[in-house]
C-alpha cells in the first residue's frame, strides 16, 4: 500500500515541476519557456486535435496536483508551483502561425511566450479575479485565462494580417 503522505509529497513535487519551481530567479518564466518548447514539440508530433485533448487532460491533472501541494504545504498560491505556467503556455501556443518557414514559427513562438508572460505577470482585467479563487483552481485559473488572453491577442493580430493559425487545421 502506498504511504499517503509520501504520495502527496510526490504529487506536490510534480506541481513544482521539480526542480524548476525552486530556481532562484523567475521560476515562472523558466517554466513557461520549458513549456513553450515541450508544448510545441507535442503539437508537432500529435497534431492539433490530440494536442487539445492533451491540454484538457493536463489542466485537470494540474488542478489535482495543485490541490495535493496545498494539502502538503498549506499555502494558498506558492511561488514554487509552476505547473500552472505550463498549462497557460500550452493554451497560448494555440495562437501560433501555421507555416513551413522556421523563422516565422520561431517568431510566432516567441510572441506567444512574451504575450503569455505579459498577461500572467500583469494580471490585467479579470485575470486577477481568477487568482483569488480558492484552492488549486485559484492557482491554475489565472494562468489559464492569461494563456487564453495571449492566444486571443496573437490570433487576432495574425489573422488581421492574413496569416493562418496552427489551430485552423482543426
Amino acid at each position: 500500500m502506498i504511504n499517503n503522505e509520501r504520495f502527496f509529497i510526490f504529487l506536490s513535487k510534480l506541481a513544482e515541476v521539480y526542480p524548476i519551481g525552486h530556481v532562484q530567479y523567475a521560476p515562472g518564466t523558466l517554466a513557461s519557456l520549458v513549456a513553450l518548447v515541450f508544448g510545441y514539440y507535442i503539437l508537432t508530433i500529435c497534431k492539433i486535435n490530440f494536442f487539445l485533448l492533451f491540454v484538457f487532460i493536463f489542466v485537470i491533472f494540474s488542478y489535482l496536483i495543485c490541490e495535493a501541494h496545498i494539502k502538503v504545504y498549506n499555502k494558498k498560491d506558492p511561488n514554487e508551483v509552476v505547473v500552472d505556467e505550463f498549462a497557460g503556455q500550452f493554451i497560448a501556443i494555440l495562437g501560433i502561425i501555421d507555416s513551413n518557414n522556421i523563422s516565422y514559427i520561431l517568431t510566432s513562438l516567441l510572441f506567444s511566450f512574451v504575450l503569455f508572460r505579459f498577461f500572467d505577470i500583469t494580471k490585467l482585467g479579470p485575470i486577477k479575479k481568477f487568482e483569488k479563487l480558492p484552492g488549486g483552481i485559484g492557482i491554475i485559473a489565472d494562468d489559464l485565462v492569461a494563456g487564453l488572453f495571449a492566444f486571443l491577442t496573437q490570433a487576432s493580430i495574425l489573422t488581421s494580417i492574413g496569416q493562418p493559425l496552427i489551430i485552423k487545421t482543426l
